[in-house]
């Protein structure tokens, strides 16, 4: 099923990120790359059910976790409640004013597995460079890489694209970011993506996958990656910075 047009009122999504939940250890990892460019005051676009907003309680000062999906929003907050230091909104970002963002004093904003949802990227990109206080803001993505993996799992998520390094360079540039660092990451992952993608034509990750991805993938998939960055990979991880 293509979820590009429903999924911020698709229950699969919050499915998805509940199934997530299987694999703390990836979680840890995906928030490491994303820790020491991360400020302390941050505004989460697309929380999500709270998967990474956790780890970045960790860290930040502050943290506003936004979701427009209804159901994960009622589990983002469920999630989070009693959570020292974190705001939950029920907001697409278009609902998140620059009076909004500057009253927070937002110094960071988060972007994990949430820009591919977007239809029109460039636009929303420069909407969240506006809300950064300039040279000192910083914008953190994650996103789905290599095109030719997009399947049936992409479509069902609702995902409008997979990027290349340069289609996400280029239109970080045109919104007028300044690129700091730009990598892939977890290229094992890339080869379970496109087998579930080309050759078992799956529309949903299994238990038994994710688990054994966890526990005996992310390890020493992670270490390794510190020490020699892949040319490839599944994800795309961004750090970038208001005006060129």
């Amino acid at each position: 099923m293509d979820r590009r047009q429903t999924q911020l009122s698709d229950d699969f999504v919050a499915a998805d990120l509940r199934q997530m939940e299987l694999a703390g250890r990836y979680t840890d990892w995906i928030a490491s790359q994303i820790r020491p460019h991360c400020g302390q005051r941050v505004l989460e676009v697309g929380a999500g059910i709270g998967n990474i907003t956790r780890r970045l309680l960790g860290h930040a000062d502050y943290v506003c976790a936004l979701e427009p999906n209804p159901a994960c929003f009622e589990i983002l907050q469920r999630n989070l409640a009693g959570a020292p230091g974190v705001e939950c909104r029920h907001w697409r970002i278009e609902d998140c004013t620059l009076e909004f963002t500057a009253s927070r004093q937002i110094d960071t904003i988060v972007c994990v597995n949430v820009l591919e949802h977007v239809e029109h990227d460039l636009q929303t990109l420069r909407q969240l460079s506006a809300m950064l206080p300039g040279p000192a803001g910083r914008l953190l993505l994650i996103v789905p890489a290599v095109p030719a993996a997009y399947g049936p799992i992409d479509a069902a998520l609702g995902h409008h694209r997979r990027y290349s390094r340069a289609s996400l360079r280029s239109v970080l540039d045109q919104a007028g970011f300044s690129v700091a660092s730009l990598r892939y990451s977890n290229v094992i992952g890339l080869l379970g993506w496109l087998f579930n993608a080309r050759i078992a034509r799956r529309v949903q990750q299994s238990d038994s996958q994710i688990r054994i991805f966890d526990a005996l993938i992310v390890p020493w998939s992670s270490r390794l990656e510190r020490v020699l960055p892949p040319p490839v990979g599944l994800s795309l991880v961004a750090a970038a910075y208001p005006g060129r």
